[in-house]
């Protein structure tokens, strides 16, 4: 995680108009490695913010215990994605370490997410 987050950051200096998924991706660095902080900081950029990245914010909320604020932002990620499943999710995503996967499925249950 920690090699991820210096790529990422490498790519943020290499380039200074750098797309939304970017942010996306760095959230989600940030979220695997625990930065749960600097996950919702990130998540919550206008660059990223509103779209399907909520499902990373909410999870990253549910780790730090802001309960109430993790499910108001599943609430408006599952409006734009009604069929989500965190099931399917895991199924489809592909994570060389299980223990990873494992992380982002907690957050998406404490967050509320669907099963």
């Amino acid at each position: 995680v920690g090699e991820g987050l210096e790529h990422i950051a490498k790519a943020f200096r290499l380039n200074p108009f750098p797309a939304s998924w970017y942010y996306l991706t760095l959230g989600q660095a940030q979220y695997a490695a625990g930065q749960y902080e600097a996950a919702v900081e990130t998540l919550r950029s206008d660059e990223t913010y509103r779209t399907s990245s909520r499902r990373f914010l909410a999870a990253s909320l549910a780790q730090l215990g802001r309960l109430d604020e993790a499910r108001a932002e599943v609430e408006l990620f599952l409006v734009a994605n009604p069929r989500f499943s965190t099931r399917h999710w895991a199924a489809t995503e592909p994570f060389r370490d299980a223990r990873t996967l494992a992380h982002f499925v907690d957050g998406y249950r404490k967050a509320g997410l669907p099963e």
